[in-house]
């Protein structure tokens, strides 16, 4: 009995936290999304459920965050207007009010990922910064789907677990600088409008770019790929910079176009390229 009651507690916790997640207030969906992560944590902390169960429950909260992730947000069209440092003219609507609306949900949204990230795999790093010696957390076994989001704040510095990100579109500065990916990271035809910094970043499995389209600086300097990278049929606009990225199995640039200057500058290919 006191278990059932402990679970309807819990369940009846899970639908006030989905249902603030669309409340017009950011603090208010901020709260959502800390109750709904606690959540999770308490499922897979449940000694009364075997690992199935726990997974499963927590796979349920898990799909929900990611589809807040994918859920539309009209202003991120107007992201490039809302970083810039004035007011642009003729601007249609109130400016200050939508410019602290878009702030806001870029905070919230990288919350998201702060704290996906807190409960992700812990690694170490090798000499050349690829990811080594990589040991399963809390949340290592849970899907994780951002394909198609439209993303608009940064996600530099934190540990990504499962990547899927592919048909995502990238409405401000694409900022993955110094960020781990534990396991496959897809950006297969995702789409970066703007400058995309992946300087640093550090893929322990596979890397798949195909039919990405770069429209502005593609930074991949000092990147690792642990595993294969597939940038094929990979679109560069203007510049892309490999500059002494570190490829430890395949790489694959077919097919990929580079209209602008592009440095592979001190880049080491251990395997095929």
């Amino acid at each position: 009995d006191h278990t059932r009651q402990v679970h309807a507690e819990r369940r009846s916790r899970y639908t006030k936290a989905v249902e603030q997640l669309a409340n017009e207030k950011a603090t208010v969906r901020l709260g959502g999304i800390y109750t709904l992560v606690g959540l999770v944590d308490e499922w897979l902390a449940d000694d009364a459920l075997n690992p199935e169960e726990r997974q499963k429950e927590g796979q349920v909260i898990i799909n929900n965050l990611c589809s807040y992730i994918r859920s539309p947000f009209t202003l991120a069209l107007k992201a490039e207007m809302f970083e810039g440092d004035s007011e642009p003219d003729n601007y249609e609507g109130d400016f200050s009010k939508d410019q602290a609306a878009f702030h806001e949900e870029q905070n919230v949204r990288r919350t998201v990922f702060v704290e996906m990230s807190k409960r992700s795999s812990t690694f170490t790093r090798g000499l050349f910064g690829q990811i080594t010696d990589t040991s399963q957390r809390m949340w290592s076994d849970f899907d994780f789907d951002f394909s198609r989001a439209p993303i608009f704040y940064p996600l530099n510095a934190i540990t990504i677990e499962k990547g899927n990100f592919s048909g995502a579109k990238f409405y401000a500065d694409a900022n993955f600088f110094d960020a781990a990916f534990t396991q496959n990271a897809d950006f297969s035809e995702a789409e970066f409008t703007q400058n995309a910094d992946f300087s640093g970043a550090a893929f322990a499995q596979n890397a798949n770019f195909i039919w990405a389209t770069f429209t502005q600086n593609a930074n991949f300097s000092r990147a690792t790929f642990t595993q294969n990278a597939n940038f094929s049929e990979a679109e560069f606009t203007q510049n892309a910079d490999f500059d002494e990225a570190a490829f430890f199995e395949n790489a694959n640039f077919s097919g990929a176009a580079f209209f602008e200057n592009t440095d592979f500058i001190g880049a080491a290919f251990t395997q095929n390229a």
